[in-house]
């Protein structure tokens, strides 16, 4: 059995190595403007100043980073894979990027204005001691905004599409063929991929009252889109504050 300490060091150099960097961005570089635009109206309409202290957990290439900047604020990037950020570093150099772990933050209590996080959780093996984490670093009446997804109800016939449809993906626009997967034979046992309610829960466990979920942002519009980037699994965002 491996260790947690053998899990994060598979995840940030096997499953995150240079070549899935870089297919990790390409990616990122198609992704529909939808999800740009979602992120771009919450960050904005988070009430923040331009000198509040935002932290990307997992900054990873830096996706959410550059919108960060865009808008005109500072971001702090925190990642566990050296070579995610970098690739963050040339794609949004003006973040002050740390390589971290976002089970244990290596900041302040009670020293960030908002924390954005975008498909980290499910990566975690102890995703409670990320939301302690948060919870902890979490100025009072800071903000939260984070992405995850849910794939415990995807029907077969939907695994299997998505399987082949990830092949042709992997090959056309990663530029790499899919062996990454089999790293999840190593990782899946370790990792419990919580779902919005045992967030919710953990997160009232820590005294946070205002939660948000908001479901199915990756809905795609467009025929092409909705064939080639709709995820089997439920993407949702979990809004909340610090407020006790």
């Amino acid at each position: 059995m491996e260790k947690d300490t053998d899990v994060k060091k598979i995840m940030a150099e096997e499953r995150w190595n240079k070549r899935n960097a870089r297919a990790y961005e390409r990616f990122i570089k198609v992704t529909p403007s939808g999800d740009e635009q979602f992120w771009e109206d919450a960050i904005v309409n988070t009430p923040i100043n331009k000198n509040a202290v935002i932290l990307d957990l997992g900054t990873g290439t830096g996706f959410l980073a550059r919108i960060i900047l865009k808008n005109g604020f500072n971001v702090l990037g925190l990642d566990l894979s050296k070579n995610m950020l970098a690739v963050a570093k040339k794609k949004a150099p003006e973040t002050f990027l740390v390589r971290g772990d976002a089970e244990n933050i290596p900041l302040k209590d009670s020293s960030v204005d908002l924390i954005v996080s975008r498909w980290v959780l499910w990566t975690l093996p102890h995703p409670w001691e990320a939301l302690e984490e948060i919870v902890r670093v979490l100025k009072p009446d800071g903000r939260v905004i984070l992405c995850d997804g849910d794939s415990k109800n995807t029907p077969k016939s939907a695994v299997i599409f998505g399987t082949i449809r990830s092949f042709f993906k992997d090959i056309l626009i990663g530029w790499r063929l899919p062996t990454w997967k089999r790293v999840y034979r190593k990782l899946d046992p370790h990792l419990p991929r919580w779902d919005y309610e045992q967030i919710s829960e953990k997160l009232r466990d820590l005294g946070v009252e205002q939660i948000k979920v908001v479901h199915d942002i990756n809905k795609r519009n467009g025929l092409l889109h909705k064939h080639i980037f709709h995820s089997e699994w439920e993407q949702f965002i979990v809004f909340f504050s610090n407020k006790r």
